[in-house]
């Protein structure tokens, strides 16, 4: 785990930055990354620039090769690409600073991530059409009901959530949820 120690001689803007990978660094632990990847993001979030591996490297004190390989992941997700500047043979990293893009990319792996379960839903049952009938059989067809439903409402509700920007979600459900409390009193 890197740390990000902040002390009084560091420059408040350097500290700063330091609490973004902090919190970038819990998140991707959360989610099950590795500490580079949410120090990394954070660093891409804060970049109003295109910003090189060397720069990524010096920001959070990882190496070349862990900066490259963590960044080949963030852009594998979609939440970086890779720009060139004319004239300069650099790989420069942009993030991808909408958060209506990050969203429709990460509903994108969503879709891929169900659509797998879909498909071995589908693969499942019909290994079950040669099964003797029985209890586990029963239990595996309604548990594979169960998975099928879920998925295809994930699906929608993806779906649905492509239809609108965030402000236009946020709209929409500020106005449900007065509805809704209008209605309870």
């Amino acid at each position: 785990m890197q740390d990000y120690i902040m002390n009084e001689e560091s420059k408040p803007e350097e500290n700063a930055k330091r609490c973004m990978m902090d919190a970038g660094a819990q998140v991707a632990r959360t989610l099950g990354q590795k500490d580079a990847i949410g120090a990394l993001r954070a660093i891409m979030f804060l970049a109003e620039d295109p910003i090189s591996m060397d720069e990524l490297e010096k920001e959070t004190g990882y190496s070349k090769t862990s900066v490259s390989t963590n960044m080949t992941f963030l852009e594998d997700r979609g939440v970086v690409r890779i720009v060139r500047k004319p004239g300069d043979k650099k790989n420069y990293y942009v993030s991808l600073a909408d958060i209506d893009e990050i969203i429709s990319q990460e509903s994108d792996n969503i879709k891929r991530i169900i659509q797998t379960y879909l498909t071995a839903v589908e693969q499942a049952n019909t290994h079950l059409e040669e099964a003797k009938p029985g209890e586990e059989v029963d239990r595996l067809r309604r548990r594979l009901a169960y998975i099928k439903e879920s998925s295809i409402n994930i699906q929608k509700y993806v779906h649905l959530m492509n239809e609108f920007t965030i402000e236009e979600h946020i709209e929409i459900l500020e106005r449900e949820l007065k509805k809704q409390n209008s209605i309870k009193k």
